[in-house]
């Protein structure tokens, strides 16, 4: 067992070596590491419908000599985003109910980033900004509320004059899918609850020869089955809508690597662009009315 890694890490990198059992102990602990932290034995197995000995398997399984030893990894990685939380909550002075309902969703948001940096695959990124930057052609697909974070991907990829397909449900875009060939990547963007046409299309690209990276939340995702590379972000908040905060900083993350690894070729598109973006008066400029 790599010792870098923090416990989310070993989770979703040996998540496929798992039993059943043992990937719904670690679907409790992904889905609510703050609760899971201070769970013992009995009231983790209660909560992944497991037998306790099993919970002791799974703890000997991931490296630990026992669930003590896998339970105070998890609360120290809890108590360290408690204390930043309780700074942060130290720095506020609101009263209004409706305030501090706000400024939750914002805390919540910081959370999701804080389990993302704690579970995030730095060599797995690394490749997947290899991987689209080989490509000869990148297909995204994102459908329903996912369609945001695709648009914006698909955008920033047009200005590193990457050759895109944007695949959203939208019945013209399901014909573009024969398009892929085995020297293209496509992205599938999909969190819980997955859409069946995400699913089914990563499937027909993968079937197509295509290399296969998804974003989404856990290693039960079902995107997961197609995928040549993973990098899993919480969308997770207290709320009727997901948030998106934490799958856009990583989208972001890869577009600048992307950009700094290729800032030559980057730099001599922009430069194209903005000469055509100024013949096109594509921006305001206060100096013309």
């Amino acid at each position: 067992m790599n010792q870098s890694l923090t416990v989310l890490q070993k989770l979703s990198h040996m998540y496929p070596q798992m039993s059943p059992s043992q990937q719904a102990i670690a679907d409790v602990i992904l889905r609510d590491p703050e609760s899971s932290a201070f769970y013992n034995v009995a009231e983790m197995a209660r909560e992944a419908g497991v037998s306790e000995a099993t919970v002791t398997r799974f703890a000997t399984f991931l490296g630990y000599s026992g669930f003590p030893g896998l339970s105070r990894e998890l609360q120290e990685m809890v108590r360290s985003r408690l204390t930043t939380g309780q700074r942060f909550q130290l720095t506020r002075s609101v009263t209004e109910a409706e305030q501090q309902t706000v400024m939750q969703h914002f805390e919540e948001d910081v959370h999701n980033l804080n389990l993302m940096m704690e579970r995030i695959d730095l060599n797995a990124l690394d490749r997947i900004v290899q991987l689209l930057l080989s490509a000869k052609r990148i297909g995204i697909v994102s459908a329903r509320s996912t369609l945001a974070l695709g648009t914006f991907f698909d955008f920033y990829l047009n200005l590193l004059n990457k050759d895109t397909l944007l695949f959203s449900g939208e019945p013209r875009t399901n014909d573009r899918l024969h398009r892929l060939q085995e020297d293209d990547v496509i992205v599938g963007i999909g969190f819980a609850r997955y859409t069946r046409f995400s699913v089914d299309s990563l499937a027909i690209a993968k079937k197509r020869g295509a290399r296969v990276i998804v974003i989404t939340d856990y290693p039960s995702s079902p995107l997961c089955k197609y995928a040549d590379e993973v990098l899993y972000t919480p969308t997770g908040i207290a709320s009727h809508m997901e948030s998106f905060v934490a799958p856009m900083s990583l989208l972001t993350a890869i577009l600048r690597s992307m950009f700094h690894r290729d800032s030559e070729k980057a730099t001599g598109v922009l430069n194209e662009m903005e000469e055509a973006w100024i013949r096109l008066g594509t921006y305001y400029d206060p100096n013309k009315t």
